[in-house]
């Protein structure tokens, strides 16, 4: 492919200046990685969006000059690193917006992403609005696997706190019990977030009415995760949760579509 490049653009010994543009609206998000491109590149950059600046159809994200292989160079790396992280970044916004400041919307999948690209991922949502974690504060996550290995609720809970200063979450799918009684035991446990990992309401409506009979709502946080999407998330802020995760809504986002062209 250089060979053909070299072949076409023989003789042309000039430099071409070029603009990357969205073709639709979103959120940007992938500077560093785009400069750093640029850079090997050796492109002569005159201007770069900063991450978070919105984007309607036309929007200018990035412009520089170079010889006519390394447009075509940008042309062919560019797009695709700022594609991706606008699309995550995009779709985290547009969750954060629908939820109005009525729950704490958070995205965990980065976590299970190709180790390369969990940065990138981890910043496009942090951009987006969205918390990449379930709590601020410190805290010790217990999942599944956890709890098994620990011998039930009640007791991975309690192993938990004798880490000093973090917050207990322990993940709850009804398996050693009704999802109300796991959240009971892990409530008088000590936990301080029970994170319903079900996909169903109606074991979120279950704690919720836990929390309420046993007077333990106010000062417990309840969050759900599984398959949230945009339409689901009035049902579940109805319903009483205080933080929503969701996955493959933001992470799996398609590319925001962008487009490369010189300037006459």
């Amino acid at each position: 492919m250089n060979d053909v490049r070299a072949h076409l653009f023989e003789g042309i010994d000039r430099e071409f200046t070029f603009v990357i543009t969205a073709n639709q609206k979103g959120v940007f998000a992938g500077t560093g990685k785009l400069l750093k491109a640029a850079e090997e590149i050796r492109l002569k950059n005159t201007w770069v969006a900063a991450d978070g600046m919105p984007l309607g159809e036309k929007t200018a994200v990035f412009k520089a000059s170079g010889d006519p292989i390394q447009v075509t160079l940008a042309e062919e790396r560019l797009l695709g690193i700022i594609g991706k992280p606008s699309g995550v970044a995009t779709a985290a916004r547009k969750m954060v917006e629908a939820a109005g400041g009525r729950v704490k919307v958070v995205c965990g999948a980065w976590k299970k992403a190709f180790p390369e690209n969990k940065d990138e991922l981890r910043q496009a949502i942090a951009i987006g609005g969205a918390g990449i974690r379930i709590a601020e504060e410190p805290f010790v996550y217990l999942d599944k696997n956890y709890t098994r290995m620990l011998g039930g609720i009640g007791r991975a809970v309690k192993r938990a706190l004798t880490l000093p200063g973090k917050t207990v979450v322990i993940q709850l799918r009804g398996e050693f019990g009704p999802i109300a009684d796991e959240a009971n035991e892990a409530v008088e446990a000590g936990a301080g977030i029970l994170m319903v990992d079900t996909g169903r309401i109606v074991d979120l409506q279950a704690v919720v009415k836990a929390g309420a009979d046993g007077n333990w709502r106010k000062r417990v946080k309840i969050a759900f995760a599984g398959g949230v999407t945009e339409e689901k998330l009035s049902a579940l802020i109805e319903t009483g949760a205080d933080i929503v995760d969701v996955g493959r809504a933001i992470i799996d986002a398609p590319l925001l579509d962008f487009r490369l062209d010189i300037i006459a």
